[in-house]
C-alpha cells in the first residue's frame, strides 16, 4: 500500500513498503519530485504493478561495486575452482570496478558499455576482453534473473572486436625439436645438480605426449604404468601468484585420459627413474618426495612452473632454436602427429581437448595442408576416370 506526502517546496512523494523476495525482509521504495498528488499516485500504481507482476521493483539503484562484492561471494566463490575465482576476482577488481564501481546498475547503458569494450580492445587481446566481458555479462544476467533488480542486461549480444590477424601457434619443426632435446640432455654449466636429467625427461615427455605443463608436473610414479606403457592423467598442478600450489581437476572432462607412450618415451622415463635415485645419493640435500612425484624440486616440493619456463628458455638459447615457452611442446606434438597422418579425432583425445573442433580450429594451417594433400591424392587416383 502506497502512502503520499507533500513537501514544503510543493512537490509530492510516494512511499511503498514491500517484502524483498531475495531476503524475505521488508523494504521501502520512495520517489519524490511530483508536481501533483495525482502524478505521485499514478507513478506509485505503476511501481506496485511491477512489484506484483515481476516480484520486484525495477530500480537498479544498487551500486555496481556493492553488487559485485555480493555476486562474487554468493554466485562464484562456492561454485568455481579457486584458480578460476582468483582470475575472476582479479578482473573485477582491476578492470570492471575502476570503470563501473561507482555507477548504479541502472546507469549502465548499452552504448557506453560498447564504447568501453572497444577501449579495452586497444589495450588487451581479444581473448582477455572476452573474459572481462563474460564476467560482466554474467553478473548483469544474474542481476536480472537471480537477484531480480534489473529488467534486462545491457551487455547482451555485444560483439567483441576481433584480432585483425589470427594468432599463429608456435611450435618446433622436427629439426628444431631434435636440436632442443639434444641440448636439454647436456649438463648446464655451473648447474647445481649437473648429474640430474630431470629436465631432459620432462621436456621429452611434453614433446612426445602433448601434456599440459600443469598435468606433467602433477604426475606421480603411481600414474605411470611401465608394463602397459601408459600414463593416467587426472589432475593438474596449479601455482597461483604468491600463493601455495595445489592439485586441481583437469581443464575439462576430456582432459581425464590415459595416454599411450612410445618406446623412446618409456626408455627416457626409465632412465629418469634410475637417475633420480642416483641424484638422491650423490647430493645430500636433494631429498626424495613422500608423494612419489616424478618431477620435483631438490627439497621434494612440486616443481615450479616459472622455474621450468626459465630453464626451457635457457635450453632454447643454447640450442640456437626459437625461444618459445614449454606450452610450445604441446603444439609441437600435435602438429607432428597431424603431419605424420594421425587421425584428428585421435589427436584431439590425446591432447584432452573438449572437442575435435577445438583441435581443428587450433591447428587450422596443418589441417588445411592435410586436406590439400588428401585432395591431391584423390585427384591422382581419379585422373584416368
Amino acid at each position: 500500500m502506497a502512502s503520499f506526502r507533500k513537501h514544503p517546496n510543493g512537490t509530492w512523494e510516494y512511499r511503498i513498503r514491500y517484502k524483498d523476495i531475495r531476503t524475505g525482509k521488508y523494504k521501502e521504495k520512495s520517489k519524490r519530485g511530483f508536481k501533483t498528488k495525482k502524478e505521485a499516485q499514478l507513478a506509485a500504481a505503476r511501481a506496485e504493478t511491477e512489484l506484483s507482476y515481476f516480484g520486484f521493483i525495477e530500480d537498479g539503484e544498487e551500486k555496481v561495486g556493492k553488487y559485485f562484492e555480493e555476486w562474487l561471494e554468493t554466485y562464484k566463490k562456492p561454485h568455481v575452482k579457486p584458480i578460476t575465482y582468483s582470475v575472476q576476482e582479479r578482473n573485477v577488481r582491476l578492470n570492471i570496478l575502476p570503470r563501473w564501481g561507482k555507477y548504479q546498475l541502472k546507469d549502465i547503458t548499452r552504448n557506453e558499455y560498447k564504447k568501453w569494450i572497444n577501449e579495452l580492445r586497444e589495450h588487451y587481446s581479444e581473448g582477455t576482453v572476452r573474459r572481462i566481458h563474460s564476467i560482466m555479462s554474467s553478473a548483469l544476467n544474474d542481476a536480472v534473473h537471480e537477484f531480480r533488480i534489473l529488467r534486462e542486461n545491457p551487455a547482451q549480444r555485444i560483439e567483441i572486436p576481433k584480432d585483425e590477424k589470427s594468432k599463429k601457434i608456435k611450435f618446433f619443426t622436427r629439426e628444431e625439436l631434435d636440436k632442443f632435446l639434444r641440448q636439454a640432455k647436456k649438463p648446464e654449466k655451473h648447474a647445481k645438480y649437473q648429474h640430474s636429467i630431470q629436465y631432459y625427461a620432462l621436456f621429452t615427455l611434453l614433446a612426445r605426449t602433448g601434456l599440459r605443463i600443469g598435468e606433467a608436473l602433477a604426475l606421480t610414479w603411481d600414474d605411470y604404468d611401465e608394463v602397459n606403457k601408459t600414463l593416467s592423467v587426472g589432475k593438474t598442478l596449479v601455482y597461483p601468484l604468491n600463493s601455495t600450489p595445489y592439485l586441481s581437476t583437469p581443464k575439462s572432462k576430456m582432459s581425464h585420459r590415459v595416454i599411450k607412450l612410445d618406446d623412446h618415451t618409456v626408455k627416457v622415463l626409465k632412465q629418469h627413474r634410475i637417475n633420480q635415485k642416483e641424484v638422491y645419493l650423490r647430493y645430500p640435500n636433494y631429498k626424495p618426495t613422500k608423494d612419489n612425484i616424478i618431477f620435483h624440486q631438490h627439497d621434494g616440493r612440486w616443481l615450479r612452473t616459472n622455474v621450468v619456463r626459465d630453464h626451457f628458455k635457457n635450453v632454447c638459447r643454447r640450442a640456437g632454436v626459437p625461444v618459445l615457452s614449454p606450452h610450445a611442446l604441446r603444439h609441437t606434438h600435435a602438429v607432428h602427429l597431424l603431419e605424420a597422418g594421425a587421425n584428428i579425432k585421435y589427436v584431439s583425445e590425446r591432447l584432452g581437448h573438449a572437442s575435435v573442433k577445438t583441435t581443428a580450429d587450433t591447428y587450422l594451417h596443418v589441417t588445411k595442408k592435410i586436406e590439400d594433400d588428401a585432395l591431391q591424392l584423390y585427384q591422382q587416383y581419379t585422373k584416368n576416370l
